[in-house]
This record gives C-alpha cells, structure tokens and sequence, in this order.
C-alpha cells in the first residue's frame, strides 16, 4: 500500500513538471502556425494584386480590380487588414512613401486618402485604403456588395471630376498611369511604363497571449505595367 501511495505521488508530481511544458509546446506551434498562416495570406495576396495592377494597368478601374484581389486572397485573414497602399513607385526596390502610411489610430475613408499626382502621373502619387474590411469598407464596395456599385466610388477621373467626393481613387487615378503599347509603334517611343506597388498590412491576433495580443505583419510588392493592347500603325 505505502508503495503504491508513492508512485500515484510521483506519477502526480511528474505530471504537475510536464504538463505545463506540453502545453506551452502546444499552444506555441497552435500560435506559430497561425501567424504563419497570416504571413502567407498577405504575401500571396500582394503578388495576386501586383498581378491584377499590372495586367489592368490605365484601366480606371485598376484599383477596384486590386482591392477585390486582395480580399479574396486573404481569405479568413480580411477582416484583418488594416492598409492598403497602390503606389506610383520608382523602380522595384521602391519603399512606400512615408506620406501613404497614415498615422494610427486608423479611421476608414469614404474618400480619397493619399499622395496626388497632380494630375501629370508624378512618382510617389498614391491611393491609400484605411481599414477596408466592414460592409461599408473599401473592400465591399470594390466587390460591388456596398450600398452603390463598385464604379461609385473608383474610376476617378481626376480632381476635377465631379464625383470626386465619393470616389477613393483621385490621388493616382488608374487613368493617368502610363503603359506602352505593344509593340511599339514607330512614331517614336513612348513615355516609360509606369512601376506600381501594393502595399498591405495586416494586424494578426493570437489566440493566447504567450506571444502578445496582436502581430503587425506588412509585405509590398512592385512590378513594372505590362503592355496595354496592340497596335501596329
């Protein structure tokens, strides 16, 4: 009997050390896992609207486009987002400008937040979408599940465009960006093929707080806008 207390006592002992230990183990690769989850979601949805931006390129809708890519390739990680940037960029090293990173606390716009190209296509012009998750964010409205249809508020013509108080996408409207034509024509070569980035930040929460409460998890992406068309004049 004395024998048997003592093992029930060391077993409960040995338990009372490792279960702490497992279950540390445990939750860390649950949170490791999760976080990596989120850093895939935003990289890929960063190439996916790289992708849309520089295939869509002067369209004026461009940035409908890329926002509905965004939220689809972040799948469950959406209601997450915190910003997106589409930048006017100088090469493929270029980082965001510090004029399209708002200051927290973040408030979602209903209108144009960002760097204007003054109208001429200037280089660090951008359009930034504060908080675009929600069912008036600028998610829903590039997916057309807002109140008004997606071309309410994107297809900017510029600041002088009547509709501007309600359209997002003024600052670097998808018109004004450059793209040449393909192939060439030989009435000389055109103005060089505008660089655009997209920029998105994510805020991850942890499902504990072994790590913390929250991870800020940023990726960007720069790619040069295809050839538009085909002309051979």
């Amino acid at each position: 009997m004395g024998r048997a207390r003592a093992d029930r006592g060391a077993v409960t002992v040995e338990t009372a050390l490792v279960l702490p230990i497992l279950l540390f183990v445990m939750f860390g690769i649950m949170e490791i896992g999760g976080s990596l989850k989120s850093y895939s979601a935003t990289a890929g949805a960063v190439r996916s609207a790289g992708r849309v931006a520089t295939v869509a390129g002067a369209d004026p809708m461009t940035d409908a486009l890329v926002l509905a890519s965004v939220a689809q390739e972040l799948g469950t990680d959406r209601s997450s987002a915190q910003l997106v940037v589409i930048w006017h960029a100088t090469g493929a090293s270029d980082p965001v400008p510090a004029g399209c990173l708002p200051s927290q606390p973040f408030t979602a716009n209903t209108s144009s937040v960002g760097v204007s190209d003054g109208g001429t296509d200037a280089l660090g012009a951008c359009n930034v979408y504060v908080l675009p998750p929600g069912a008036s964010g600028a998610f829903a409205m590039a997916e057309g599940s807002a109140t008004q249809p997606a071309s309410y508020y994107f297809g900017c013509q510029g600041a002088s465009d009547p509709a501007a108080a309600h359209k997002l996408d003024c600052n670097w409207p998808g018109k004004n960006r450059r793209a040449v034509t393909s192939p060439r024509t030989t009435a000389g070569t055109p103005d060089p093929t505008d660089f655009v980035g997209v920029y998105v930040r994510v805020l991850h929460s942890y499902y504990t707080t072994m790590f913390g409460s929250t991870l800020t998890i940023t990726d960007r992406g720069i790619s040069l806008i295809e050839p538009q068309g085909y002309d051979t004049s």
